[in-house]
Formats: structure tokens, sequence, C-alpha cells
């Protein structure tokens, strides 16, 4: 498995009250801060977003936020980036590839800061992870890497599954990435891919994959699975499907077997990139980096529902088990 640690180059994992003069703005103006949520439900993070800055030493009345909630569309993305481009603030941060690349897209001047992405240097988000250049930086999580634990991972709970594919929304999710994950799974296992492009497609693609009983799905982390979770995990039950999952949303939410990270991890290392660039600091002089801070979540219940026993080494290793 990867070593569990998250990266962090900078210190941004450890913030302290500072008396530094705050860069860039106006004295006596607030900083205005640009929040994109892609997917609905999502406020969580914006709550982790909001301690990251006070643990700062940012106080509950010195920020302003301009909060934009999105339903997970490109086309929303597109609509959101430009109206909070168009307005006086001093950093944009967003989760997902797809939304951090329509903010990219709509200014090239805000600071932009993104969390949990996938793939920032193939998605043309930062030139290289150590040297960003341009006005964006971040945390990217799921390297390529991971693809190889999510197979040993689903044939550990499911050892039926002979073939695999990876089950992703081509609108939402970045292609690069999809290449990576699908090359390394199948240095261990035959491996394809199983396109969804609607919500209303959701049953029907599920349905065919569920003609082969020996066939297993891992459903990427990207923000077409996120935001249609509970849709996504009844089509696995309906059809009796075992999927793994690269975030634990997915299993809270009923699926069966996930291996990834906690993206509050990501939003807190986001407020400490915030920080930074709001005390003057400019996004090409701030590394981006990856989280390896993987952990394990079983749902029990959709074991139960799938006829599948969960080995207890497996439940030994969970950080998390829901029944």
């Amino acid at each position: 498995m990867n070593a569990n640690a998250v990266g962090s180059p900078l210190g941004l994992t450890g913030f302290a009250a500072s008396a530094q003069p705050i860069g860039g703005l106006s004295a006596g103006r607030k900083p205005r801060i640009g929040v994109l949520l892609p997917v609905p439900r999502n406020d969580q993070f914006l709550v982790v977003l909001r301690k990251g800055l006070r643990d700062a030493g940012w106080g509950a009345d010195d920020i302003e936020f301009q909060v934009r909630r999105a339903n997970g569309s490109a086309e929303q993305f597109r609509g959101f980036a430009q109206e909070l481009a168009a307005m006086d603030l001093d950093v944009l941060i967003t989760a997902s590839t797809a939304a951090a690349t329509a903010l990219k897209q709509a200014t090239s001047t805000i600071p932009i800061v993104f969390v949990g992405t996938t793939g920032p240097v193939t998605a043309g988000l930062v030139a290289s992870m150590e040297r960003p250049g341009g006005n964006a930086t971040g945390t990217a999580g799921f390297s390529t890497d991971i693809a190889v634990d999510w197979v040993a991972i689903l044939k550990e709970i499911a050892p039926q599954v002979a073939r695999m594919a990876i089950f992703y929304n081509p609108a939402t999710a970045a292609r690069g990435a999809v290449d990576g994950w699908r090359i390394a799974a199948s240095c261990s296992i035959e491996t394809s891919e199983v396109r969804v492009d609607t919500v209303a497609d959701i049953g029907s693609v599920v349905a065919g994959a569920a003609k082969d009983p020996q066939m297993g799905l891992i459903v990427i982390p990207h923000t077409f699975t996120f935001s249609n979770r509970d849709a996504v995990v009844a089509a696995m039950a309906e059809h009796k499907v075992a999927s793994i999952y690269g975030i634990a949303e997915m299993v809270r939410s009923g699926g069966l077997v996930s291996y990834g990270q906690d993206l509050g991890d990501h939003w807190r290392l986001g407020a400490g990139y915030t920080d930074k660039i709001l005390r003057g600091a400019k996004p090409e002089e701030l590394p981006a980096q990856f989280s390896k801070n993987y952990a394990l979540a079983i749902n029990t219940g959709a074991a139960k529902a799938l006829n599948l026993a969960v080995p207890p080494a497996m439940l030994s290793r969970a950080r998390e088990v829901i029944a």
C-alpha cells in the first residue's frame, strides 16, 4: 500500500497567527475570497476552510467570502467561474479538476488555489508541481499508482472479480488521469473503461457491466460520481456489481469499499495556501503538492448484500467500517 504521509514542503499544515503585513491588499480593506463548491452537499468543506483560516490568524469577520455552489456540471462551472472572475477578489479556491480548469480559463490574474484535484499538470493547471508558474497552485491527490491498490483491495473483498473497468464521466474526469489509472491497473488485471455520460445513463451502464459476473468497477474520484453518489451506489446494489471507490463519502452513501483520501485534509491545506497568498505570496512561488494520506473504508452492509465475506485482515486495516 502507499505510504500514509501528507507532503508539506512549505509548512502549510502548521499555521500560527502572524502579524505579517498583508501583501497586495489596500489598507483597511477586507480580503475577499471566492469559493466554488463543485457539487451539492459540500458545505462541510467550507467549514474546514474557514477553520483553517482562523487557525492561521484570521478572525471570523476578517474575510469576506463569495460562495458559489455548483451542481457538478461543467457548464455551471464555467458560468460561476466567469462570475467570480469579474469580481474584485483576492483569491479563488475550489476542488475538482473541472472546476479549477474553469477558473483558470476565466482569469489569468486572480490567484487560484485548487484542492484535491487529479492530474493538475496534464490538465494544464500548473506547469509542474515544483514550479507551478501562472496563477494557480494547490494540492493533488490520487497519484497513478493508487490504481494498483484499488485492484488489490477489490479482489481481496470480491475474489470472483477477474476483470475490471474504470467507471467515469468524460465531462468531469481528467482524461490524463483516467489513462494513467487504467494503465496502472492493467499491470495486474484486465482493465477497460465504462463511460457514463448523464445521470440517466447510470443504471443502464451498470446493468451492462453486470452482464459479466466477473466484472468489477473502479469508480474513480471526480465531480460526476461524487455529486451523483446516491444514484451510483444504488445502481451497483441493484445490479450486484462489486465496486471500489476513491473517496469514503461513496461508502458512507452505501458503496462497498473505498481506498483514498479525506477531502477535508485537502481543504485544510488549501487554507494554508490561501493564507500565504493573502499575506503576499504568489501562486507561482508556492509548489503544488501530492497527498498520499490514503485510508480504507468498508461498508459491511453492502458486502452482505453482495454475498461477500469481508476478510478480518481488511476490517483490522480499515479506518472506517460502516454497518
